[in-house]
């Protein structure tokens, strides 16, 4: 499941969007966790609407990734329509997977409302 494409980030209002450029292996989802460890983020939606496949080990890291960022206050959504990659991230889980959604808008808007809900305990 090798990837020729490195993961893209952007920033959208204060969610960091981590675009994956086809099936999920160790190596990209490394690559995730060190692109939200350098963005400083607590809201991440991880766009996997390209993958077919995600690596057993890399499910796991995705999965603990998303432990981390909750633990901060956070958390991670994930893009994918493919009932498989769904499954594979619901059976890495010990506790919680991270909340999958078929479209990226709905991720965002997850993500943005957790956001704000923050924003109001803050306050």
């Amino acid at each position: 499941m090798s990837n020729d494409v490195a993961v893209q980030a952007r920033d959208f209002g204060g969610c960091t969007i981590l675009t994956v450029p086809g099936d999920l292996d160790v190596a990209l989802a490394d690559e995730i966790g060190w692109a939200v460890n350098a963005a400083g983020s607590r809201h991440v939606v991880v766009d996997l609407g390209r993958a077919a496949a995600v690596d057993p080990t890399a499910a796991v890291v995705l999965v603990g990734l998303h432990e981390r960022v909750r633990a901060r206050g956070g958390g991670v959504c994930v893009v994918t329509t493919d009932q498989d990659v769904r499954a594979q991230l619901e059976r890495a889980a010990t506790v919680a997977a991270p909340p999958c959604f078929t479209e990226i808008g709905d991720a965002l808007e997850a993500s943005m409302t957790e956001r704000q809900s923050g924003f109001a305990r803050l306050a």
